[in-house]
């Protein structure tokens, strides 16, 4: 093998018939701002790159990493090259865009050296303008000096080919042929004659090195080789059947900011184009609707080749989300608006939808996918991720996913993603298949990615060349829609897999950059609250939407499964910030916008005093403490209800801004009520901070607390279920310090010894009481940590039994891991966390593997260990970490890695979590009730003393339901009415009836896509649903008029 490997190298040698070398092109450099906009090296009158005509030598080039260079070249094509393949040689490091004639027509970098230049697509003096970028490296990694970094590009080789095409057809035919053969066992007969027979041709070859050059002469030795393999391995005969399917991964950011991404696509997609016009059989698969909107908007002309391709059926269309998000992390409603935008985008600009969800490299899924994939009609789903677990080897390649709802979709795990078709690659996909004996074909996934690149003329080459691939099963261009075709035809059968696709790794993804994942959770909240309220306000609904399409886009483009976990350069969250900072602008706009729409309408003139409109956007009646802050004119003041009883209140003074604190006990679901301030006689006096020492034993009417001298819980006794919840010796609201020091992927992995390494524990620098009053207790605490400080609020609530631990961090670690942890004396093998849509139990034991790999996990708004009559929940308002293990519940608050980005999560962070003890489990608790309203704080809106045409307090939805939720309310995405979403949270069933205050609306159960299902019965306003365990169910209102 070793003669044949050298008399490859030869051929390889031998592939170009003549070279003409381009050393000088006209060259300007620029520094690229942003997709369209670039700051020049030299001013040029309109930014004319080309007013410069000198040229110029590309060696030596001595760049500068961040470099972007415009070189230009007219070049003229040989007279006597023009029947012949002839292509551009570009050598250089880098990422590039080549276009010819002005139009995008190829990207360059280290895997795609090689351009085609057909005189019939190109013409005899093409115009050659590069656009070539000096990729910034990747940041040091200080922990463990992973990082690849390439040094900046020393010079350029750019020159002409004439191609010896028969010659360069041979090389990649006994290329393949060999490297297969080296898969088979050494002294295999079949092995050994075809070896003899490429000898043959060899020998034929050096014997007469003049006619290499001699087209017939070279093409009758390649086919007298088909002959031979044809002969002894006959494609007909081989076992199974290889779906080769091109593609690039393009992460929207990692290693590289967003609108780096946004030149990444142009030449990935202009190499497939032209790749398409070289290979007639070659067909390409993309997923992503961002990515084709990127292209849409900034290089229009390739855009309409790509939409030509999609037309013609040889561009595939995968990927139904938006892109390609973390699936852990964003809630349920985020993930139909992934699906939601995307599909709706391929349908308006291609005609049609994706039915594969496609997404090969998140960290893990969540267990309500399948029925979320199921409601927009993708039945199928493809992965590669879990062959990455650290622990257990996942069992299926090919199986069915089942979810907590018991919808299933067609699950596919590919061996891997930006492979090749080598022989090598084929084999190595095949050994690998798990199911290959109830379904013998398979997909393999080639071209480059990460950072885009997709498939190279020597992998399409290669296919080509499939049946060189002796020993191998049959593999054809292909792409994935035929792969789960010929399964669903086959209908084989295949083992199942319940729960979620749990990823044994990136366990760190929960917790890294918490600032971002904050700003996800209340944009998520905003979003719910701005469309609900618009609704119901019946404000200007074409522009409403617009601009909460446009936030919703940004939210959705920032779940981007490498920038939500926290595991991209700095560069990504400085525009993470700068674009949800937009995001909150146009939400609130909107928001504010309704409810001053609504407030203007409620008649607050039935009492004196200054009206203030406290509204609701959750599917109950809710009681709760509203804050209004003021001067000192607060305190003659007392809160009256609609009804003119004086609320309890508590004032609290701070310099001259007085804090009112209100009970306000029944705000309607999916409403408001008013309450009025004005003075009273006996208003109350501003609570004085406490000037005794502060007490070891708290008080409340539902709990006792006692506090150890570092501010730690020793003891939680709960009056009203007469229990202790604390062990002797257990410390509750225990801030744990770990060092953290994954061994790998520095912000994506928590290191799974992090439980043996302490390192240190919070000093209490002191404590105090803010407010001891009618509507709260406010315990203030302050501890350092190391080199970082810790403020927090303890506030036990008169009216309800949650209790907030409103915490502030200022935080400069390096590899370090924080905790909170709650011990608690039950007994329970299984705990429950909140999901997007539903719930998931998973065990508080290590028994086997499986659960000792599940030392960290992912929840939502809540988590839940309970027993038999009671139990105990944690919950938050931005986190979403967990462990619950040996009956204690741990939160993780916040890490500090060091890469890909050094200073990620340093600073400072405001964040909410809160204990929640209670009868019943978690189900009978409310748990997930308490847990929204957390998350969704009432709205208080000041007002005036106007008459209006809405009562002083006033419901627009009746909504009776136990256990349903009614999340969303939004405009349908075609104008004409509303939508209504709904889902059972608790595993169970359950018949829900809705009350619409118009009573002239027709209604209709529609998908995800908001496609109509069938028509639902109403009678005056009023419908009935009925769910399964974990079901959702979207509703589309119309008015009949």
């Amino acid at each position: 093998m070793i003669r044949i490997q050298r008399f490859i190298e030869d051929l390889k040698q031998r592939q170009w018939l003549d070279t003409i070398e381009l050393p000088e092109w006209q060259m300007q450099r620029a520094r690229y701002i942003r997709p369209g906009e670039y700051e020049y090296e030299q001013a040029y009158e309109n930014e004319d790159v080309q007013a410069d005509k000198t040229m110029q030598s590309l060696n030596p080039l001595n760049s500068v990493h961040g470099t972007t260079y415009f070189l230009s070249k007219t070049v003229e094509i040989p007279a006597d090259w023009h029947d012949q393949a002839v292509g551009l040689i570009f050598e250089a490091g880098g990422e590039g865009l080549l276009k010819v004639n002005g139009t995008p027509y190829h990207g360059l970098d280290r895997n795609h050296r090689y351009v085609p230049l057909p005189n019939s697509r190109v013409g005899t003096a093409p115009l050659l303008e590069i656009e070539l970028y000096d990729p910034i490296p990747e940041p040091h990694d200080p922990l463990n000096r992973q990082a690849v970094i390439q040094p900046p590009i020393q010079g350029i080789r750019a020159a002409l080919v004439r191609v010896n095409s028969p010659l360069q057809s041979l090389m990649y035919s006994i290329t393949v042929l060999a490297e297969s053969l080296r898969a088979l066992p050494e002294k295999a007969m079949k092995r050994t004659r075809l070896v003899r027979d490429i000898h043959q041709v060899m020998d034929k070859m050096y014997n007469e090195p003049e006619r290499w050059s001699e087209a017939v002469w070279v093409q009758h030795l390649e086919e007298w080789l088909t002959q031979s393999v044809q002969e002894e391995d006959p494609e007909e005969y081989r076992d199974g059947f290889m779906h080769l399917v091109g593609q690039s991964h393009i992460d929207i950011a990692w290693l590289w900011p967003v609108r780096e991404t946004v030149r990444k696509s142009s030449r990935t997609f202009s190499t497939m184009c032209t790749l398409m016009d070289e290979y007639p059989e070659f067909v390409y698969s993309q997923s992503q609707p961002q990515l084709y909107a990127f292209v849409k908007q900034h290089y229009p002309e390739l855009y309409e080749r790509i939409k030509a391709r999609i037309a013609e059926g040889r561009w595939e269309l995968v990927g139904g989300m938006w892109v390609e998000p973390d699936l852990n992390i964003p809630s349920g409603e985020s993930l139909v608006r992934q699906i939601l935008y995307g599909q709706n985008f391929y349908q308006e600009e291609f005609g049609k939808r994706s039915n594969i969800e496609w997404l090969p490299d998140t960290f893990g899924y969540c267990a309500s996918l399948p029925q979320l994939l199921k409601l927009a009609d993708i039945p199928y789903f493809m992965t590669t991720k879990l062959n990455w677990n650290d622990t257990n080897v996942f069992p299926y390649d090919l199986f069915h996913w089942v979810g907590i709802d018991g919808t299933s979709v067609l699950a596919y795990l590919n061996h891997g993603v930006n492979e090749h078709t080598r022989p090598k690659d084929v084999d190595e996909h095949w050994q690998s298949y798990k199911q290959k004996d109830v379904h013998p074909e398979q997909m393999l996934l080639y071209g480059h990615g990460d950072g885009g690149g997709g498939v190279t003329n020597e992998m399409v080459a290669f296919a080509e060349r499939s049946h060189f691939m002796v020993g191998q099963p049959i593999s054809k261009f292909s792409t994935a829609g035929a792969f789960f075709e010929e399964i669903l035809n086959n209908n084989p059968k295949l083992p199942k897999w319940h729960g979620d696709l749990y990823l044994e790794l990136h366990r760190g993804t929960y917790t890294t950059h918490a600032r971002n994942k904050r700003s996800n959770r209340k944009a998520e909240v905003l979003y719910r609250e701005a469309e609900i309220w618009g609704q119901f306000a019946g404000v200007e609904e074409a522009q409403a939407k617009n601009e909460l399409d446009e936030g919703w886009k940004l939210i959705m483009l920032n779940q981007f499964h490498d920038i939500i976990p926290g595991t991209s350069i700095p560069e990504v969250y400085v525009t993470s910030v700068e674009e949800y900072t937009k995001v909150f602008t146009l939400g609130t706009s909107v928001t504010e916008g309704s409810l001053g729409s609504i407030e203007e309408r409620v008649a607050t003139d039935g009492f004196e005093g200054l009206p203030y409109i406290v509204f609701n956007s959750l599917g109950w009646e809710r009681g709760e403490v509203v804050t209004i802050t003021g001067d000192e004119k607060l305190s003659d003041l007392a809160a009256f209800d609609h009804q003119g009883n004086r609320l309890a209140s508590d004032l609290e003074a701070n310099g001259d801004v007085l804090t009112l604190s209100v009970y306000v006990p029944t705000i309607p679901a999916f409403g408001y009520t008013t309450l009025w301030l004005r003075q009273a006689p006996d208003a109350n006096l501003p609570t004085l901070k406490q000037d005794e020492s502060f007490p070891s034993v708290w008080e409340t009417d539902f709990y006792t607390l006692e506090f150890n001298d570092v501010g730690e819980i020793t003891r939680w006794y709960d009056k009203s279920i007469q229990r202790e919840w604390l062990k002797p010796g257990d410390k509750a609201n225990e801030l744990q310090f770990f060092h953290d020091r994954p061994t790998y992927w520095d912000a994506w992995d928590i290191d799974p010894r992090f439980e043996s390494q302490r390192a240190g524990a919070a000093e209490l620098i002191s404590r105090e009481v803010v407010q001891r009053g009618v509507t709260q207790d406010i315990l203030r605490f302050h501890w350092k940590l190391n080199d970082s400080e810790i403020h927090q609020d303890i506030n036990l609530y008169r009216h309800q039994r949650r209790v907030d631990f409103k915490t502030k961090v200022n935080w400069a670690e390096s590899h370090k891991l924080l905790k909170v942890a709650f011990p608690v004396d039950l007994v329970s093998a299984k705990a429950a966390y909140e999901i997007p849509f539903g719930a998931l139990e998973r065990p508080t034991h290590n028994n086997t593997s499986w659960e000792q790999a599940q030392f960290e996990v992912c929840g939502h708004r809540w988590a839940d260990i309970s027993e038999g009559n009671s139990g105990v929940s944690l919950l938050n308002d931005c986190k979403y970490g967990y462990d619950i293990k040996d009956q204690t519940i741990r939160l993780s608050l916040l890490r500090a890695p060091k890469w890909p980005d050094e200073h990620a999560d340093q600073g400072e962070h405001e964040f909410t979590y809160s204990l929640l003890p209670h009868q019943g489990d978690w189900r009978e608790a409310g748990v997930v009730r308490h847990a929204m309203e957390l998350n969704h704080p009432v709205r208080v809106v000041a007002s005036e003393r106007h008459a209006g045409t809405l009562p002083a307090e006033h419901s627009w939805v009746h909504f009776h339901s136990e256990h349903v939720i009614l999340d969303t309310i939004k405009a349908s995405e075609d104008g004409t009415g509303t939508v209504l979403r709904f889902y059972e949270s608790s595993g169970g069933r359950e018949t829900v009836q809705v009350q619409w205050a118009d009573a002239r609306i027709q209604t209709s159960v529609v998908n995800l896509l908001e496609d109509e299902i069938m028509p639902l019965a109403c009678h005056e306003g009023k419908f009935e649903l009925t769910f399964k365990p974990y079901e959702i169910q979207t509703v589309k209102l119309v008015s009949a008029d």
